[in-house]
């Protein structure tokens, strides 16, 4: 059985993937001004082969953005336990979407790949 760090890193990084891809897809809705409600994300969930998109309007995706260990899933994704191992918790729901919060070695992972952070990083 692969080491829980090991599973933490990897959840981890594949949704840190979604995350980028989320990010970029955030700054095209914004560059091209886009009056849009709402915005289609990819969801978070870490099925590296899934597909999803779950619409909601910028400023809740901001919202859900403001904790590095927050990740964005479509409802019926809310993975908590990959590998044997507890790598997340449900942080709340919404109609169209559930914020999903890592914990333990893959939240730490988490925080660390966030690109924000390293951004406020470098502006100081």
């Amino acid at each position: 059985m692969p080491d829980s760090d090991v599973i933490a890193q990897r959840v981890a990084r594949n949704q840190a993937t979604f995350r980028s891809a989320n990010e970029q897809i955030e700054a095209a809705a914004e560059e091209i001004g886009t009056d849009l409600p709402r915005i289609p994300f990819i969801c978070e969930c870490p099925d590296i082969a899934c597909t999803q998109t779950v619409r909601l309007p910028r400023g809740d995706y901001e919202a859900v953005r403001t904790d590095s260990t927050h990740f964005l899933v479509k409802p019926g994704h809310e993975v908590c336990v990959v590998g044997g191992e507890e790598v997340a918790r449900i942080h709340s729901r919404r109609d169209d979407y559930t914020v999903m919060e890592k914990i333990h070695e893959a939240g730490e992972e988490a925080a660390r790949l966030d690109e924000r952070n390293h951004e406020t990083a470098d502006v100081e």
